[in-house]
């Protein structure tokens, strides 16, 4: 039996390879190319980033909404991450591979860039929400969803940073005295290299899921009934808008991270590419090894919705002290002893971005019990999609934000670490920093709304199963 279902955690968990490659690509690399690189201002990146999250909010839902309803001899799930696999390698080349025809342009620039996250997008919901989804119909118990959601968080983070710290180091190599983040040629093939990685992701996760197809929930939707009504259904539980709520803010402090950390590593601390090979990599994986060995100790002593807000309150803890240092120059001058300040602040920033993670998928599967049991309908499609779409709608947000603030601060084109000016120094720090704790109060705030005990379910479980007797009876 535990071999069964720790096979079944890795068969299923590969799919978060493709969202951990997207946030990979742009956590790192793709303000710093189009901006530092390419040349297209801040203010277009940002913009053409947020513009195609205005279109999740159409997409998300919908797609989750049809999952939910659909009925196929491949179940409702799979058929829709099959159909997202090419389009999803063919979007990441197309980022990375602008032709030469729109370089010397603005508008064709951010066009090219547009329509080519309009794609990665389209086709990362069709895979991720059905995806998500799937955790939560793979298991009915409530200890395995959290182990599910476990190891699809903790893999997504080991291959988010292990990807670009391995790409950093091997594939943005230098050429002489150019330094290898300002060289075209790298980004292409660390766009190959992402295609071929969702290719094998999602083979894997498909193929390796295939046998359970039989043993999922079907769709008890009506024929003809409004795809629209049962989302706006889903927002009656009161639990499930705490957790788009919460969601929210933590995507929007996940926008913020991902367009700034690039950035904040290269001009803030002015590390070397080597260093920051190490600190994309090295306080991920540890943070990613003390959550997968401490995870069982602490859900044995703390339930989910414990957790969640324990994280959440630690985390803004931990944001308040480190750049406030470095603003006020406190820090010694001992460039060792700060990288290993900064290592530490990173590390225990992953691991209660983990723990929140890992809580807040594990109590939408719980949700969606809840909500069956309320309404008669399985809704763990919609469920996923809606909070899916409020992390990223306020990532993409997090990205109008961050590219005008650069261009605002005074971060030019072609800056090399040691030029900026204080400006640029100051607005990072404030921002990375006290910025991003008081945006995390928000979650807290709603973590300690919920109202999801291990009691409750439990009761909930017994209540579906004594239903489902009836009905079979």
């Amino acid at each position: 039996m535990q071999a069964t279902s720790s096979r079944r955690r890795l068969l299923y968990s590969s799919g978060v390879v493709n969202y951990a490659l997207k946030d990979a690509a742009f956590g790192v690399f793709v303000l710093f190319y189009y901006k530092q690189v390419l040349g297209l201002s801040g203010t277009l990146t940002g913009l053409a980033i947020a513009l195609s999250v205005v279109w999740d909010a159409i997409s998300d839902p919908l797609v989750g909404a049809w999952s939910d309803k659909l009925r196929s001899r491949w179940g409702r799930r799979h058929p829709f991450m099959f159909a997202s696999v090419i389009p999803l390698a063919l979007s990441f080349v197309a980022i990375f591979w602008p032709p030469g025809s729109v370089l010397d342009s603005q508008l064709p620039l951010f066009y090219w860039l547009l329509a080519s996250v309009l794609l990665l997008r389209t086709a990362l919901t069709f895979f991720m929400v059905p995806f998500l989804a799937l955790g939560a119909e793979i298991s009915t118990d409530y200890h395995e969803r959290t182990l599910l959601a476990n190891a699809r968080t903790n893999l997504g983070w080991f291959i988010g940073v292990l990807v670009p710290a391995t790409s950093l180091a091997v594939v943005f190599t230098s050429e002489g005295a150019t330094d290898g983040r300002f060289i075209i040629g790298n980004y292409q093939s660390y766009g190959l290299l992402s295609a071929a990685g969702v290719i094998i992701a999602s083979i894997v996760c498909i193929k390796g899921t295939q046998p359970y197809i039989p043993t999922l929930p079907r769709s008890t939707s009506t024929a003809g009934a409004s795809m629209w009504r049962d989302i706006a259904a889903t927002f009656r539980n009161r639990n499930f808008r705490y957790i788009v709520v919460l969601e929210t803010a933590l995507g929007g402090m996940g926008g913020i991270i991902s367009t700034l950390l690039m950035v904040t590593y290269t001009y803030f601390w002015e590390l070397s590419t080597a260093s920051i090979s190490i600190m994309l990599a090295g306080p991920h994986l540890l943070a990613v090894l003390l959550v997968t060995s401490s995870s069982g100790w602490l859900h044995k002593r703390l339930e989910k919705q414990q957790l969640l807000r324990l994280s959440c309150l630690l985390g803004a803890l931990n944001l308040l002290w480190l750049t406030p240092l470095k603003l006020l120059d406190w820090l010694p001058d001992n460039n060792g002893l700060v990288l290993g300040l900064i290592f530490l602040n990173y590390t225990l920033n992953t691991v209660f971005t983990i723990l929140r993670t890992v809580s807040n998928h594990s109590l939408l599967a719980d949700i969606a019990d809840e909500q069956d049991l309320a309404t008669g309908q399985r809704q763990e499609g919609v469920m996923f999609a809606a909070a899916f779409f409020a992390a990223k709608f306020i990532s993409g947000f997090g990205y109008l934000v961050a590219g005008p603030f650069l261009d605002l601060i005074g971060l030019e084109a072609g800056m090399q670490p040691g030029e900026a000016p204080y400006s640029v120094i100051l607005g990072l720090g404030l921002i990375m920093g006290p910025g991003l704790a008081l945006i995390l109060l928000i979650p807290a705030w709603m973590a300690f709304k919920l109202d999801l005990s291990q009691q409750g379910q439990l009761q909930v479980q017994q209540a579906l199963r004594v239903r489902q007797g009836v009905a079979d009876g």
